[in-house]
């Protein structure tokens, strides 16, 4: 009998293990289930927004005098006195040299006299000629003598003016190239005077710019003498032709210089502005975050966070940044706790204040 009773205890217990490994495997127990849920992080959030911006390129180049002059002597005598020296400012129609002119001051006196008897023969030839005693001959040679006398003292008078050389441009005196005592030959340099309020600005602008340029558009710009200032300039010229090395267009701008703060051949760099109201999308500043040269934000969709790569452009007033590429208007973005958040986290929204986005 009780080799009969075991194999039936056996059995009911081996079905019993049975059952129980079937309802197991029925309902599966995973860490998921397990584990607590993830909490949601609350954030805040702002709309992608529209505004205007400025776009610029970057432009460097060099800066030239708006004229450059050398005084050069058009008479053959010695210096007798400077006016100005390297580094000096002159004004249009100062003096700045004087020759000695003794010589030719006497000479003028000397064909004055000799003007002033010829004037008196000429009087009386014409009433000889004029009362049939005079040959008309006669008379005209008199008339004649007079008027080379004329000539020859408006010639000396002409030397003479030239004697005082003065400054055909308002500037700073850049050489000075003659001294006191040396005679000065026809032709030879005495002083360079460059103008230097305004100067120009040179700068090669790449041809893709080329359908932006325009007569009058503004420029910024800058030199290391002065790293905390920028000087605003306009556009005056626009080459016609473009170089064939580096496929760019050279353009000139005038630059205020009042104060004489740069120099003609001073480098400058800045920007140029090729459109002042371009449009744009713009999100606060708080919601990108940057890593390995990436630069992300989350967008807030059906309470979950979707993180977005984006490339971002200027900054737009004291809060904002445009963004390029990576969003579309009306979407809404994390702007706090966003060190929190990884993409598909949940999250529960409050609405940020909002940020006027005021164009550059």
């Amino acid at each position: 009998m009780r080799a009969l009773v075991a194999p039936a205890f056996v059995v009911t217990a081996l079905g019993a293990l049975a059952l129980v490994a079937t309802s197991c495997a029925d309902h599966p127990t995973t860490a998921t289930e397990t584990a607590a849920a993830q909490p949601a992080i609350a954030v805040a959030v702002a709309p992608v927004t529209s505004a205007t911006v400025e776009r610029t390129t970057d432009l460097v180049g060099s800066f030239f005098a708006n004229e450059e002059v050398t005084v050069a002597s058009q008479i053959e005598a010695r210096v007798v006195w400077l006016g100005a020296d390297m580094g000096d400012h002159v004004a249009q129609g100062d003096a700045i040299v004087r020759f000695d002119d003794a010589d030719l001051q006497a000479q003028l006196r000397e064909v004055e006299a000799r003007l002033v008897r010829a004037h008196d023969d000429d009087e009386r030839a014409r009433s000889l000629r004029a009362s049939g005693i005079m040959s008309r001959q006669e008379a005209e040679r008199m008339w004649s003598d007079a008027a080379v006398l004329e000539a020859q003292r408006d010639l000396l008078k002409v030397k003479l003016d030239r004697t005082v050389i003065r400054a055909p441009l308002g500037g700073g005196v850049a050489t000075r190239f003659v001294s006191v005592g040396e005679v000065a030959q026809i032709g030879r340099p005495l002083f360079k005077i460059v103008q230097d309020d305004p100067l120009k600005f040179r700068t090669p602008i790449p041809e893709r710019f080329a359908s932006f340029l325009h007569i009058g558009q503004e420029v910024r710009l800058g030199v290391a003498a002065y790293a905390d200032r920028r000087f605003i300039g306009r556009i005056t010229r626009i080459n016609p032709a473009a170089e064939e090395a580096n496929r760019s267009i050279l353009i000139e701008a005038e630059v205020a210089n009042p104060e004489g703060l740069m120099k003609p051949g001073y480098f400058g760099s800045g920007e140029i502005v090729y459109d002042s109201a371009a449009p744009a999308l713009v999100v606060p500043e708080a919601a990108l975050t940057t890593f390995a040269g990436l630069t992300k934000l989350f967008v807030v969709k059906d309470g979950k966070a979707e993180e977005r790569v984006v490339r971002a452009g200027v900054t737009v007033g004291e809060h904002q940044r445009e963004i390029a590429d990576g969003v579309a208007a009306g979407e809404e973005v994390a702007v706090t706790n966003v060190d929190r958040l990884e993409n598909g986290a949940p999250v529960t929204v409050t609405r940020a204040e909002p940020v006027a986005a005021a164009a550059q």
